[in-house]
Protein backbone atom coordinates (compact mmCIF):
# COMPACT_ATOMS: atom_id res chain seq x y z
CA UNK A 1 0.00 0.00 0.00
CA UNK A 2 1.53 3.48 -0.92
CA UNK A 3 2.35 5.69 1.91
CA UNK A 4 0.84 9.06 0.66
CA UNK A 5 2.99 12.81 1.17
CA UNK A 6 1.03 15.53 2.88
CA UNK A 7 -0.01 17.11 0.10
CA UNK A 8 -1.00 13.87 -1.73
CA UNK A 9 -2.97 13.53 1.27
CA UNK A 10 -4.85 16.75 0.99
CA UNK A 11 -5.98 16.47 -2.46
CA UNK A 12 -6.97 12.83 -1.37
CA UNK A 13 -9.33 14.52 0.88
CA UNK A 14 -10.24 17.10 -1.80
CA UNK A 15 -11.23 14.31 -4.63
CA UNK A 16 -13.16 11.69 -2.17
CA UNK A 17 -16.56 13.37 -2.67
CA UNK A 18 -15.66 13.29 -6.30
CA UNK A 19 -14.31 9.71 -6.26
CA UNK A 20 -17.34 8.67 -4.53
CA UNK A 21 -19.89 9.58 -7.16
CA UNK A 22 -17.71 7.19 -9.93
CA UNK A 23 -20.21 4.29 -10.66
CA UNK A 24 -18.89 1.58 -8.96
CA UNK A 25 -19.02 -0.41 -12.61
CA UNK A 26 -15.98 1.65 -13.97
CA UNK A 27 -13.92 -0.29 -11.08
CA UNK A 28 -11.32 2.60 -10.93
CA UNK A 29 -8.20 1.14 -9.18
CA UNK A 30 -5.34 2.55 -7.05
CA UNK A 31 -3.36 3.50 -10.05
CA UNK A 32 -6.29 5.16 -11.78
CA UNK A 33 -7.61 7.32 -8.90
CA UNK A 34 -3.71 7.87 -8.88
CA UNK A 35 -3.87 9.62 -12.20
CA UNK A 36 -6.47 12.34 -10.87
CA UNK A 37 -4.25 13.39 -8.23
CA UNK A 38 -0.99 13.33 -10.03
CA UNK A 39 -3.15 15.60 -12.41
CA UNK A 40 -4.39 17.97 -10.43
CA UNK A 41 -1.36 18.78 -9.27
CA UNK A 42 -0.39 20.44 -12.59
CA UNK A 43 -3.84 21.57 -13.29
CA UNK A 44 -3.55 25.36 -13.54
CA UNK A 45 -7.64 26.26 -13.87
CA UNK A 46 -10.76 25.51 -14.47
CA UNK A 47 -11.51 24.96 -18.40
CA UNK A 48 -15.19 26.10 -19.20
CA UNK A 49 -17.51 27.56 -16.47
CA UNK A 50 -21.30 28.95 -17.23
CA UNK A 51 -24.53 29.88 -15.01
CA UNK A 52 -28.03 29.67 -16.34
CA UNK A 53 -31.43 29.33 -14.34
CA UNK A 54 -33.00 25.80 -14.28
CA UNK A 55 -36.04 26.92 -16.14
CA UNK A 56 -34.28 28.66 -19.09
CA UNK A 57 -32.15 25.11 -19.71
CA UNK A 58 -34.56 23.44 -19.22
CA UNK A 59 -36.55 24.78 -22.25
CA UNK A 60 -33.12 24.00 -24.37
CA UNK A 61 -32.22 20.55 -23.29
CA UNK A 62 -35.29 18.81 -22.25
CA UNK A 63 -36.21 17.17 -26.03
CA UNK A 64 -32.84 16.24 -26.88
CA UNK A 65 -32.71 13.27 -24.78
CA UNK A 66 -35.05 11.67 -27.73
CA UNK A 67 -32.20 12.07 -29.93
CA UNK A 68 -29.43 10.88 -28.14
CA UNK A 69 -29.54 7.24 -28.11
CA UNK A 70 -29.09 4.85 -24.96
CA UNK A 71 -27.08 2.66 -26.47
CA UNK A 72 -25.13 3.01 -29.49
CA UNK A 73 -22.21 1.03 -31.48
CA UNK A 74 -20.15 4.66 -31.33
CA UNK A 75 -20.50 5.29 -27.32
CA UNK A 76 -19.77 9.08 -27.83
CA UNK A 77 -22.87 9.40 -29.13
CA UNK A 78 -24.55 8.69 -25.89
CA UNK A 79 -22.81 11.33 -24.48
CA UNK A 80 -24.03 16.10 -25.20
CA UNK A 81 -21.59 17.49 -26.82
CA UNK A 82 -21.43 21.09 -24.46
CA UNK A 83 -19.56 23.81 -25.64
CA UNK A 84 -19.26 27.41 -24.03
CA UNK A 85 -17.98 31.37 -25.39
CA UNK A 86 -17.19 33.41 -22.71
CA UNK A 87 -17.13 36.22 -25.55
CA UNK A 88 -20.41 35.69 -26.64
CA UNK A 89 -21.98 34.28 -23.52
CA UNK A 90 -23.33 31.64 -25.43
CA UNK A 91 -23.79 27.69 -24.70
CA UNK A 92 -24.10 25.51 -27.37
CA UNK A 93 -24.79 21.69 -26.97
CA UNK A 94 -24.81 19.07 -29.99
CA UNK A 95 -26.49 15.39 -29.52
CA UNK A 96 -26.68 13.32 -32.65
CA UNK A 97 -27.36 9.45 -33.52
CA UNK A 98 -25.73 9.60 -37.18
CA UNK A 99 -28.93 9.95 -38.62
CA UNK A 100 -30.36 13.00 -36.64
CA UNK A 101 -28.42 15.63 -35.47
CA UNK A 102 -29.15 18.49 -33.54
CA UNK A 103 -27.70 21.88 -32.52
CA UNK A 104 -29.13 24.28 -29.65
CA UNK A 105 -27.76 27.34 -28.56
CA UNK A 106 -28.59 29.66 -25.77
CA UNK A 107 -27.37 32.77 -24.07
CA UNK A 108 -25.91 32.09 -20.48
CA UNK A 109 -23.38 33.46 -18.16
CA UNK A 110 -20.23 31.92 -19.17
CA UNK A 111 -17.05 33.33 -17.52
CA UNK A 112 -14.55 30.28 -19.13
CA UNK A 113 -14.39 29.27 -22.24
CA UNK A 114 -14.53 25.33 -23.19
CA UNK A 115 -15.96 22.33 -24.59
CA UNK A 116 -16.67 18.91 -23.22
CA UNK A 117 -18.51 15.26 -23.86
CA UNK A 118 -20.70 14.31 -20.75
CA UNK A 119 -23.72 11.60 -20.62
CA UNK A 120 -26.74 13.00 -22.14
CA UNK A 121 -28.88 10.31 -19.79
CA UNK A 122 -27.48 11.76 -16.32
CA UNK A 123 -27.11 15.54 -17.69
CA UNK A 124 -30.84 15.92 -17.96
CA UNK A 125 -31.80 13.60 -15.75
CA UNK A 126 -30.06 15.89 -13.01
CA UNK A 127 -31.56 19.14 -14.43
CA UNK A 128 -35.01 17.43 -13.94
CA UNK A 129 -34.16 17.10 -10.53
CA UNK A 130 -32.53 20.26 -9.58
CA UNK A 131 -35.17 23.00 -7.61
CA UNK A 132 -35.83 26.31 -9.77
CA UNK A 133 -32.92 28.13 -9.18
CA UNK A 134 -29.38 29.07 -10.81
CA UNK A 135 -27.43 26.12 -12.02
CA UNK A 136 -23.55 26.88 -12.31
CA UNK A 137 -21.37 24.04 -14.45
CA UNK A 138 -17.31 23.80 -14.36
CA UNK A 139 -14.98 21.36 -15.96
CA UNK A 140 -12.22 20.33 -13.30
CA UNK A 141 -9.68 18.11 -14.37
CA UNK A 142 -12.34 14.91 -16.30
CA UNK A 143 -15.47 16.04 -13.89
CA UNK A 144 -18.13 17.94 -15.02
CA UNK A 145 -19.14 20.05 -11.84
CA UNK A 146 -22.95 21.14 -11.24
CA UNK A 147 -24.03 22.57 -8.56
CA UNK A 148 -27.09 24.53 -7.71
CA UNK A 149 -28.11 25.63 -4.40
CA UNK A 150 -26.53 23.29 -1.55
CA UNK A 151 -26.67 20.34 -4.29
CA UNK A 152 -23.60 19.36 -5.90
CA UNK A 153 -22.52 16.46 -9.02
CA UNK A 154 -19.49 15.79 -10.46
CA UNK A 155 -19.66 13.70 -13.92
CA UNK A 156 -17.44 12.19 -15.75
CA UNK A 157 -16.24 13.10 -19.19
CA UNK A 158 -15.67 11.69 -21.89
CA UNK A 159 -13.30 12.35 -24.69
CA UNK A 160 -15.06 15.30 -27.13
CA UNK A 161 -12.58 15.04 -30.06
CA UNK A 162 -14.51 11.64 -30.40
CA UNK A 163 -17.91 13.72 -31.48
CA UNK A 164 -18.47 13.86 -34.38
CA UNK A 165 -17.96 16.90 -36.31
CA UNK A 166 -20.61 19.23 -37.28
CA UNK A 167 -20.16 21.00 -40.45
CA UNK A 168 -21.18 25.03 -40.30
CA UNK A 169 -24.15 26.04 -41.90
CA UNK A 170 -24.57 28.29 -44.84
CA UNK A 171 -28.54 29.23 -44.59
CA UNK A 172 -28.53 31.47 -47.68
CA UNK A 173 -30.46 29.67 -50.11
CA UNK A 174 -32.68 28.29 -47.87
CA UNK A 175 -36.26 28.27 -48.55
CA UNK A 176 -38.57 29.59 -45.22
CA UNK A 177 -41.80 27.90 -44.82
CA UNK A 178 -44.55 28.80 -41.95
CA UNK A 179 -43.95 27.10 -39.32
CA UNK A 180 -47.36 26.37 -37.75
CA UNK A 181 -47.99 25.31 -41.64
CA UNK A 182 -45.22 23.00 -41.71
CA UNK A 183 -45.99 21.57 -37.92
CA UNK A 184 -49.80 20.97 -39.30
CA UNK A 185 -48.47 18.80 -42.18
CA UNK A 186 -46.44 17.09 -40.20
CA UNK A 187 -49.28 15.61 -37.48
CA UNK A 188 -51.96 14.98 -40.49
CA UNK A 189 -49.19 12.44 -41.91
CA UNK A 190 -46.34 11.29 -39.76
CA UNK A 191 -48.70 8.76 -37.92
CA UNK A 192 -49.17 6.74 -40.70
CA UNK A 193 -45.74 5.86 -41.13
CA UNK A 194 -44.82 2.10 -40.82
CA UNK A 195 -42.86 1.00 -37.71
CA UNK A 196 -41.19 -2.15 -39.56
CA UNK A 197 -37.27 -1.12 -40.49
CA UNK A 198 -37.15 -3.82 -43.19
CA UNK A 199 -39.05 -1.59 -44.71
CA UNK A 200 -36.96 1.98 -44.65
CA UNK A 201 -39.02 4.01 -47.42
CA UNK A 202 -42.18 3.57 -45.26
CA UNK A 203 -40.27 4.83 -41.88
CA UNK A 204 -40.87 8.39 -43.42
CA UNK A 205 -43.06 11.17 -44.96
CA UNK A 206 -42.95 11.94 -47.95
CA UNK A 207 -42.43 15.68 -49.13
CA UNK A 208 -43.03 16.80 -52.14
CA UNK A 209 -42.61 19.96 -53.70
CA UNK A 210 -44.65 20.84 -57.10
CA UNK A 211 -44.22 24.35 -58.77
CA UNK A 212 -47.90 25.43 -57.03
CA UNK A 213 -48.17 23.24 -54.51
CA UNK A 214 -46.48 21.14 -52.14
CA UNK A 215 -47.87 18.15 -49.93
CA UNK A 216 -46.93 14.98 -47.19
CA UNK A 217 -47.60 11.72 -47.47
CA UNK A 218 -47.19 8.82 -45.47
CA UNK A 219 -48.00 5.06 -45.61
CA UNK A 220 -47.53 1.73 -44.10
CA UNK A 221 -49.24 0.06 -46.92
CA UNK A 222 -52.83 -0.13 -44.54
CA UNK A 223 -53.20 2.88 -44.15
CA UNK A 224 -52.59 6.61 -45.72
CA UNK A 225 -52.21 10.19 -45.07
CA UNK A 226 -51.78 13.29 -47.53
CA UNK A 227 -52.32 16.85 -46.86
CA UNK A 228 -51.86 18.83 -50.20
CA UNK A 229 -50.92 22.63 -49.44
CA UNK A 230 -52.20 24.96 -52.57
CA UNK A 231 -50.43 28.23 -53.93
CA UNK A 232 -47.59 27.34 -51.49
CA UNK A 233 -45.29 30.07 -51.06
CA UNK A 234 -41.91 28.56 -50.27
CA UNK A 235 -39.54 32.02 -50.52
CA UNK A 236 -35.59 32.06 -50.33
CA UNK A 237 -33.89 34.88 -48.66
CA UNK A 238 -32.73 35.82 -52.06
CA UNK A 239 -37.08 36.43 -53.30
CA UNK A 240 -37.26 39.48 -51.20
CA UNK A 241 -37.06 41.44 -54.13
CA UNK A 242 -41.02 41.07 -55.90
CA UNK A 243 -38.93 41.17 -59.29
CA UNK A 244 -36.94 38.36 -59.14
CA UNK A 245 -38.00 35.50 -60.74
CA UNK A 246 -35.64 32.99 -58.29
CA UNK A 247 -37.56 30.09 -56.43
CA UNK A 248 -37.02 27.38 -54.90
CA UNK A 249 -37.06 25.44 -58.57
CA UNK A 250 -34.20 27.38 -59.92
CA UNK A 251 -31.48 25.11 -57.89
CA UNK A 252 -33.24 21.68 -59.04
CA UNK A 253 -33.51 23.13 -62.53
CA UNK A 254 -37.25 23.51 -62.63
CA UNK A 255 -37.63 19.68 -61.56
CA UNK A 256 -39.89 18.81 -58.81
CA UNK A 257 -38.52 18.13 -55.35
CA UNK A 258 -39.12 15.08 -53.51
CA UNK A 259 -37.71 13.91 -50.34
CA UNK A 260 -38.53 11.19 -47.30
CA UNK A 261 -37.67 12.40 -43.96
CA UNK A 262 -37.17 10.25 -41.46
CA UNK A 263 -40.39 10.04 -38.75
CA UNK A 264 -37.54 10.71 -35.87
CA UNK A 265 -36.49 14.29 -37.56
CA UNK A 266 -40.10 15.48 -37.93
CA UNK A 267 -41.40 14.33 -34.22
CA UNK A 268 -38.14 16.60 -32.72
CA UNK A 269 -39.55 19.32 -34.71
CA UNK A 270 -42.89 18.84 -33.96
CA UNK A 271 -41.62 18.77 -29.82
CA UNK A 272 -39.99 22.40 -30.19
CA UNK A 273 -42.50 24.12 -32.14
CA UNK A 274 -43.39 27.07 -30.21
CA UNK A 275 -46.01 29.58 -31.56
CA UNK A 276 -43.56 32.20 -31.02
CA UNK A 277 -40.96 31.38 -33.88
CA UNK A 278 -42.97 32.06 -37.05
CA UNK A 279 -40.57 30.30 -39.47
CA UNK A 280 -38.82 27.23 -40.56
CA UNK A 281 -35.87 27.66 -42.67
CA UNK A 282 -35.07 24.89 -44.90
CA UNK A 283 -31.97 23.64 -46.72
CA UNK A 284 -32.32 20.72 -49.38
CA UNK A 285 -28.67 18.81 -49.95
CA UNK A 286 -28.34 15.91 -51.75
CA UNK A 287 -28.46 13.23 -49.14
CA UNK A 288 -29.64 15.42 -45.87
CA UNK A 289 -31.75 17.97 -44.90
CA UNK A 290 -31.21 20.66 -42.55
CA UNK A 291 -33.25 22.63 -40.57
CA UNK A 292 -33.37 25.85 -38.85
CA UNK A 293 -35.73 27.11 -36.58
CA UNK A 294 -36.02 29.30 -33.42
CA UNK A 295 -32.66 27.99 -31.49
CA UNK A 296 -32.30 24.70 -32.86
CA UNK A 297 -30.52 23.53 -36.16
CA UNK A 298 -31.79 20.07 -37.05
CA UNK A 299 -29.31 18.20 -39.79
CA UNK A 300 -31.20 15.10 -40.83
CA UNK A 301 -29.96 11.93 -43.74
CA UNK A 302 -33.10 11.55 -46.15
CA UNK A 303 -34.23 7.58 -46.87
CA UNK A 304 -33.09 7.51 -50.46
CA UNK A 305 -35.18 5.28 -51.91
CA UNK A 306 -38.24 5.77 -54.53
CA UNK A 307 -41.62 6.56 -52.46
CA UNK A 308 -44.52 3.57 -53.34
CA UNK A 309 -46.93 5.52 -56.01
CA UNK A 310 -49.86 5.26 -53.26
CA UNK A 311 -51.92 7.86 -55.28
CA UNK A 312 -53.10 4.69 -57.46
CA UNK A 313 -54.46 3.19 -54.37
CA UNK A 314 -57.12 5.90 -54.35
CA UNK A 315 -60.77 5.47 -55.11
CA UNK A 316 -62.89 8.33 -56.14
CA UNK A 317 -65.81 6.43 -57.40
CA UNK A 318 -66.74 4.89 -54.01
CA UNK A 319 -70.71 4.55 -54.14
CA UNK A 320 -71.26 4.49 -50.74
CA UNK A 321 -71.04 7.75 -48.26
CA UNK A 322 -71.81 8.55 -44.89
CA UNK A 323 -71.09 11.49 -42.58
CA UNK A 324 -71.00 11.64 -38.44
CA UNK A 325 -70.54 13.46 -35.71
CA UNK A 326 -66.67 12.28 -35.54
CA UNK A 327 -66.35 12.45 -31.70
CA UNK A 328 -69.47 10.01 -31.43
CA UNK A 329 -67.96 8.08 -34.00
CA UNK A 330 -64.51 7.56 -32.57
CA UNK A 331 -66.35 7.00 -28.77
CA UNK A 332 -68.26 4.18 -30.61
CA UNK A 333 -65.34 2.61 -31.52
CA UNK A 334 -63.13 2.98 -28.36
CA UNK A 335 -66.08 1.08 -26.60
CA UNK A 336 -66.73 -1.77 -28.64
CA UNK A 337 -63.02 -2.15 -29.22
CA UNK A 338 -62.67 -3.03 -25.67
CA UNK A 339 -63.39 -6.82 -26.47
CA UNK A 340 -61.88 -6.71 -30.17
CA UNK A 341 -59.42 -9.14 -31.16
CA UNK A 342 -55.70 -8.91 -29.80
CA UNK A 343 -54.09 -10.17 -33.02
CA UNK A 344 -55.98 -7.94 -36.15
CA UNK A 345 -57.83 -5.26 -34.04
CA UNK A 346 -60.80 -6.25 -36.14
CA UNK A 347 -64.18 -3.82 -36.08
CA UNK A 348 -66.76 -3.68 -38.15
CA UNK A 349 -69.39 -1.49 -39.88
CA UNK A 350 -73.00 -2.47 -40.74
CA UNK A 351 -74.49 0.45 -42.08
CA UNK A 352 -77.71 1.60 -44.28
CA UNK A 353 -79.84 4.55 -44.42
CA UNK A 354 -82.07 2.60 -41.65
CA UNK A 355 -79.17 1.31 -39.34
CA UNK A 356 -75.20 2.09 -38.73
CA UNK A 357 -73.88 -0.35 -36.08
CA UNK A 358 -70.51 -0.92 -34.98
CA UNK A 359 -69.13 -4.44 -34.27
CA UNK A 360 -66.73 -6.77 -33.23
CA UNK A 361 -66.67 -10.54 -32.19
CA UNK A 362 -63.39 -12.23 -30.45
CA UNK A 363 -63.95 -16.35 -29.90
CA UNK A 364 -61.27 -15.53 -26.71
CA UNK A 365 -63.64 -12.83 -24.82
CA UNK A 366 -67.09 -12.31 -26.74
CA UNK A 367 -68.73 -9.64 -28.74
CA UNK A 368 -69.93 -6.34 -28.74
CA UNK A 369 -71.98 -4.11 -30.39
CA UNK A 370 -73.42 -0.32 -30.80
CA UNK A 371 -75.79 1.26 -32.66
CA UNK A 372 -75.25 4.91 -33.69
CA UNK A 373 -77.54 7.62 -35.01
CA UNK A 374 -77.61 11.19 -36.21
CA UNK A 375 -75.74 10.44 -39.24
CA UNK A 376 -76.56 10.55 -43.04
CA UNK A 377 -75.89 7.75 -45.35
CA UNK A 378 -76.21 7.62 -49.07
CA UNK A 379 -75.81 4.11 -51.00
CA UNK A 380 -76.54 1.03 -50.80
CA UNK A 381 -76.29 -1.33 -47.65
CA UNK A 382 -72.56 -2.15 -46.82
CA UNK A 383 -70.56 -3.85 -44.33
CA UNK A 384 -66.51 -3.51 -43.90
CA UNK A 385 -63.97 -4.49 -41.63
CA UNK A 386 -61.13 -2.87 -40.25
CA UNK A 387 -58.16 -2.07 -38.04
CA UNK A 388 -60.05 -0.31 -35.22
CA UNK A 389 -56.51 1.72 -34.18
CA UNK A 390 -55.70 2.74 -37.40
CA UNK A 391 -58.89 4.02 -37.94
CA UNK A 392 -58.73 6.04 -34.16
CA UNK A 393 -55.55 7.50 -35.50
CA UNK A 394 -57.38 9.02 -38.68
CA UNK A 395 -59.98 10.30 -36.93
CA UNK A 396 -57.30 12.06 -34.62
CA UNK A 397 -55.93 13.89 -37.31
CA UNK A 398 -59.32 15.18 -38.48
CA UNK A 399 -59.87 18.76 -38.28
CA UNK A 400 -63.60 19.01 -38.31
CA UNK A 401 -66.05 18.01 -36.28
CA UNK A 402 -67.91 16.06 -38.08
CA UNK A 403 -66.32 13.31 -40.89
CA UNK A 404 -67.10 12.28 -44.01
CA UNK A 405 -66.31 8.46 -44.87
CA UNK A 406 -66.57 7.12 -48.53
CA UNK A 407 -67.21 2.92 -49.24
CA UNK A 408 -68.07 0.54 -51.03
CA UNK A 409 -68.07 -3.30 -50.86
CA UNK A 410 -66.48 -5.11 -48.32
CA UNK A 411 -62.93 -5.25 -50.09
CA UNK A 412 -62.62 -1.65 -51.42
CA UNK A 413 -60.54 0.84 -49.09
CA UNK A 414 -61.92 3.57 -47.30
CA UNK A 415 -61.96 7.31 -47.93
CA UNK A 416 -62.01 9.20 -44.97
CA UNK A 417 -62.32 13.68 -45.00
CA UNK A 418 -62.98 16.03 -43.32
CA UNK A 419 -66.56 17.73 -43.56
CA UNK A 420 -64.85 21.20 -44.29
CA UNK A 421 -60.89 21.43 -45.39
CA UNK A 422 -59.06 24.81 -44.42
CA UNK A 423 -58.65 26.93 -47.66
CA UNK A 424 -55.99 25.84 -50.11
CA UNK A 425 -55.62 22.57 -48.22
CA UNK A 426 -56.68 18.83 -49.21
CA UNK A 427 -56.40 16.37 -46.47
CA UNK A 428 -57.12 12.78 -47.85
CA UNK A 429 -56.79 9.25 -46.00
CA UNK A 430 -57.26 5.77 -46.46
CA UNK A 431 -57.95 2.92 -44.68
CA UNK A 432 -57.20 -0.66 -45.92
CA UNK A 433 -60.27 -3.09 -45.14
CA UNK A 434 -59.70 -6.86 -43.26
CA UNK A 435 -60.47 -9.57 -45.30
CA UNK A 436 -64.07 -11.22 -43.56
Amino acid sequence: MKNWDPAEQMLLIKFIPALQSLPEKKNLTESRKAKYWKEEKNYTGVIMRFAIEKKELLQSVQHLASVAPAKNASPILTNYLIAADAATGMVKITTSDLDITVVVEFAAAVSEDGIIAVSAKHFNEIINYMPEAMINFWRHDELLMIQCAKIDFNLLIADHTLFPVVPEVNLEKAINIDAQLFNRMISKTSFAVSTDVNRAVLTGVCWKILEKEHLMAATDGRKVAEIKVKNAKLRSPAETDTDSEENIFSAANGENIEKIIPVKTLSFLQKIFDNSAKEVKVLLEGSKVIFSYDKYVVFSQVIEQKYPEYQKAFVTDLQNQFVIDKNSLHNAIRRVALVAPDDNLRIRFELDSEMFEVNTSNRDTGDAKENLENYNFQGSKTGVSFNYRYMLGILDAIDSDKVVIKLGSSKDPLMIYNMENKENEEVTFLLMPLRS
